[in-house]
């Protein structure tokens, strides 16, 4: 091969002439047509002729490179960044979301109602520097009542002047816990229950009702024994106390309402559903 590993080029031996030496066609045409095959094996930079194998840079880049702009082009490096803080803005710093897996994934923490804080925390969920953003955006929007900060030790603490002093004093913060929960849309001013704020919990439950109903139609009578009250108001009067007396049937209906059922098996009343592991972004 007219190159040799590191692209170097260099024409078969036999090929000088000195002078006064006849040229030889034996001499002469072999450089050149190991020349003509080198040619062959170049990158035009026209572009006329396409790669016919694989291009390696050998670790060096590949620079002035024009945006792609279509299926099979090159993207450069601002291209790459202008998705990746669109990925970003859809899954931006406190996105929850489900994933059908046990372990969270890379830039996720485990919705699990743990703790994060700093390298030197201690906090259960996360304790590293990566959970400083969450961390401060948790800290500003909800209070110390619906998250309780701790001290590195896991006590009750109180919160200092900022999240970034918190953070560096070593408190750790609680995330919020979505482990067998749904997630449900905060009220938000709509005014149908106004305690539906975001980072709100609530128990299961069922809405109070009755049933209503009625018996199946039945006809029927009574019958007491003369000379008793039949345990009611039908006390019969004269000398005769053998047999009875029959009050005249009726046909009529109960009404009723049912209670409040206890007796169901399940520990709650749910949809059909699946089950995801909840993940908060970092």
């Amino acid at each position: 091969m007219p190159f040799d590993s590191n692209g170097n080029y260099s024409l078969p031996n036999g090929y000088l002439a000195v002078a006064g030496q006849t040229i030889l066609a034996t001499q002469h045409n072999p450089p050149l047509e190991d020349i003509g095959a080198a040619l062959s094996q170049v990158l035009l930079r026209s572009g006329v002729a396409p790669l016919s194998g694989n291009l390696s840079a050998a670790g060096f880049k590949i620079t002035n490179a024009a945006e792609g702009s279509a299926d099979g082009d090159y993207v450069t490096m601002s291209q790459l960044n202008e998705v990746s803080a669109d990925v970003t803005a859809l899954c931006a710093a406190w996105s929850s979301s489900g994933f059908l897996r046990t372990t969270a994934p890379s830039g996720w923490i485990k919705a699990n109602g743990g703790t994060i804080g700093n390298a030197s925390s201690g906090a259960t969920t996360r304790a590293n520097a990566d959970t400083e953003e969450l961390f401060t955006l948790f800290w500003g929007q909800f209070n110390n009542t619906l998250l309780p900060i701790q001290d590195s030790a896991g006590a009750a603490s109180t919160r200092g002047a900022s999240a970034a002093a918190d953070f560096a004093a070593n408190k750790r913060l609680p995330i919020f816990d979505l482990r067998t929960r749904y997630i449900r849309g905060a009220d938000d001013g709509l005014g149908f229950d106004a305690t539906i704020t975001v980072g709100a919990t609530q128990a299961d439950g069922i809405k109070k009702h009755k049933h209503p109903g009625t018996t199946e139609p039945d006809t029927h009578s009574h019958t007491v024994p003369k000379g008793g009250d039949g345990g009611g108001n039908f006390a019969q009067n004269g000398p005769s106390t053998g047999g009875t007396i029959s009050t005249n049937p009726d046909t009529h209906e109960h009404e009723f309402t049912t209670d409040d059922n206890t007796g169901g098996l399940d520990l709650e009343t749910r949809p059909r559903s699946v089950v995801t592991l909840f993940c908060i972004k970092l």
